[in-house]
């Protein structure tokens, strides 16, 4: 549930802050284990490029505004709508929901970083299909 209330949020504010707000933040970033994917998604925006089942993909994710957690988009290559996605990151694992249409959720990633690389599963809203992603870091 409260995954679902972080979707909703974020999908109800598309500000975006500038750069130099984000490294100004106070919060989860100053209690992140140093050099940890929590304290890096927390303290910058990042375009992670990488694969969902084998299908190109690129990532966009920031710090939410005023609470925690990352939001942000992302699209297949070839063409595709961009799909918003909404989470929350604790040291290097990161949880996520997404949501097609701007309401409903309709799959969530589970990952975790390890050393440059972000690699876990994808998975519908139903559970039903599951699939493999790694994601680049910059």
């Amino acid at each position: 549930m409260l995954m679902r209330s972080l979707l909703g949020a974020a999908l109800s504010c598309s500000v975006l802050m500038p750069a130099s707000t984000w490294a100004a933040r106070p919060g989860p970033a100053a209690s992140a284990p140093e050099g940890s994917l929590q304290q890096l998604l927390m303290t910058h925006a990042l375009v992670l490029r990488g694969q969902i089942d084998g299908r190109d993909i690129q990532l966009s994710l920031q710090p939410k505004k005023n609470e925690d957690g990352v939001e942000g988009r992302y699209f297949f290559f070839g063409g595709s709508p961009e799909i918003l996605v909404a989470g929350e990151v604790e040291g290097d694992d990161f949880i996520m929901e997404e949501s097609v249409n701007g309401k409903d959720v309709s799959g969530q990633w589970e990952g975790h970083r390890q050393g440059q690389s972000i690699t876990g599963t994808w998975s519908s809203a139903d559970g039903a299909v599951t699939k493999p992603f790694a994601l680049q870091l910059p």
